[in-house]
């Protein structure tokens, strides 16, 4: 089987050149094919324009057949954009890919001299671009989108015109879904293009709040300005974190567009094919009727004719002779027909397994994608809380406590929890409502606010911390509390016995 690639693009002011390789498997495919035809190049670089000259032609010679959709045209405006370009060559490396697996289209004359040194620049596809192009009866009308319909009066055997009808229903639905699944996805991707501009413009401002030299506070102590240094350098790489995401966010959806969108638009653009096939083969069946009430009509004059004149007479063995003819086509006619369905019938069945392959295969690279920036997405997390973790510095005592609560205040929660008794004694117990959908733990709970201080002291010296370590214990110590399950209530969990205790 020949195979047709397209592994390079180059784009220079007002077009894109694509590099096109011919190879076959087995390799001897391509060599017999080769010297089947001298004259054919295994690699030739091709405009967009000429490429189009190969769909008109391919169309114009197959109606019955399904010729892959031909993609948009470049834009000039875009030529330095490389994901533009990068993109165009994705679509064209999709349309010579379904070529490629139709012999009837390798095997076409138009198509060899494409692949040929014979072909010139001048070669190219209708532009709708001329000098007169923008007057009302020059413009270039479009194709006719629609099917054709039609309902035979004449009985035709083996007409399945039931089925082509669902047919015809089943690909106007599959002609919206195509396009309304791209178009959500080109809604998702503006939306992440919108959280990626907002992501962005956060960490500009993130960083902004670093640039002043000014500070307040003691500037003059070594510990605060080590402090401040630490917590400018958190923030700059806070503000370059969300610049990242926001980067990553826009590539994603340019990769999403590339390998999963267009080959929605592709689909979509494919049922205007199957229109082409279907509408030829209403055609068939209208020429075939049509022959069949000239048969009809032929025969039915002969009959009055030999009833009332006889068999020999010569306008008898005129209208005999005109029947005959008749009939004849009408067999051609019935012949063509019977081909032609035949034929749209085979295209049905090879859309429909391509159609399989290509989806399946888009929609395990949007999945591969979407796994991939995820992957980035964590990547770049990841480093960045490394990259806290690097500035731990000593936090400063705060002003409001005494010398012996400052030597104890190791850590922020026996502070915490000092504050909390103070302002439970102060302002009286207060109500924490409870889950009652949650079991409650039958552990008791210790009353002595000095030997819940010691339990402290002794938890924060004997049990290590870990900072690195992503394993959570099922059990939640409170500000020297024993230990409470997940299970527990909310009002145990919170220490609401303590409020009453201190009550």
């Amino acid at each position: 089987m020949l195979t047709l690639t397209v592994p390079e693009a180059a784009a220079s002011t007002d077009e894109i050149q694509f590099k096109l390789v011919l190879d076959g498997q087995p390799p001897e495919t391509l060599t017999e094919y080769l010297e089947r035809h001298e004259y054919l190049q295994p690699t030739v670089f091709r405009s967009f324009q000429q490429i189009s000259w190969l769909h008109e032609k391919l169309t114009r010679a197959f109606p019955e057949l399904v010729v892959p959709p031909l993609p948009e045209p470049p834009v000039s405006i875009r030529m330095d954009d490389q994901d533009y370009v990068e993109r165009k060559r994705l679509q064209v490396a999709r349309f010579f890919e379904k070529v490629a697996t139709r012999p009837e289209f390798t095997q076409h004359r138009n198509f060899m001299h494409f692949m040929s040194s014979e072909m010139t620049p001048t070669e190219v596809g209708p532009s709708g671009r001329g000098v007169l192009s923008f007057l009302r009866f020059n413009r270039v009308r479009n194709s006719d989108r629609g099917f054709k319909s039609y309902k035979a009066t004449e009985h035709v055997e083996g007409n399945d015109q039931d089925t082509f009808h669902r047919h015809q229903i089943y690909i106007l639905m599959l002609e919206t879904y195509f396009g309304a699944i791209n178009e959500s996805l080109n809604q998702l991707i503006h939306t992440r293009e919108a959280l990626a501009d907002m992501l962005a413009h956060m960490g500009d401002l993130v960083i902004e709040t670093t640039q002043s030299k000014y500070r307040l506070g003691n500037g003059d102590s070594e510990k605060h300005r080590k402090a401040q240094r630490a917590l400018d350098h958190k923030m700059q790489v806070f503000g370059l974190l969300m610049d990242e995401l926001g980067f990553i966010y826009t590539r994603q959806g340019i990769e999403e567009t590339m390998k999963f969108g267009d080959v929605m638009i592709e689909y979509k653009n494919s049922m205007d094919g199957l229109k082409t096939s279907f509408n030829t083969r209403t055609q068939k069946l209208m020429e075939y009727v049509d022959s069949m009430k000239l048969r009809n009509k032929k025969r039915d004059k002969a009959d009055r004719l030999k009833l009332r004149m006889g068999l020999n007479a010569p306008e008898v063995q005129a209208t005999i002779a005109e029947e005959e003819e008749a009939t004849q086509e009408l067999q051609a006619s019935r012949q063509e027909f019977d081909a032609c369905q035949a034929k749209v019938k085979q295209e049905i069945q090879l859309f429909e397994t391509q159609k399989q392959h290509d989806i399946k295969r888009a929609i395990h690279d949007y999945v591969q994608l979407s796994l991939r920036y995820e992957r980035t997405n964590m990547n770049s997390l990841e480093k960045a809380l490394e990259e806290l973790r690097q500035f731990h510095p000593k936090p400063a005592v705060h002003p409001l406590l005494s010398d012996e609560e400052a030597s104890s205040a190791t850590s922020s929660s026996t502070y915490h929890r000092r504050r909390r008794r103070r302002r439970g004694s102060k302002h009286g117990p207060q109500a924490i409502l409870s889950s009652a959908s949650l079991p409650t733990s039958t552990r008791k709970q210790q009353s002595s606010d000095d030997h819940e201080d010691e339990q402290e002291e002794t938890k924060m010296t004997t049990e290590p911390t870990s900072t690195t370590s992503s394993r959570v214990s099922p059990f939640i110590r409170y500000e020297g509390q024993p230990r409470k399950h997940m299970s527990s209530s909310y009002d145990e969990r919170m220490g609401a016995g303590a409020w009453s205790n201190n009550e």
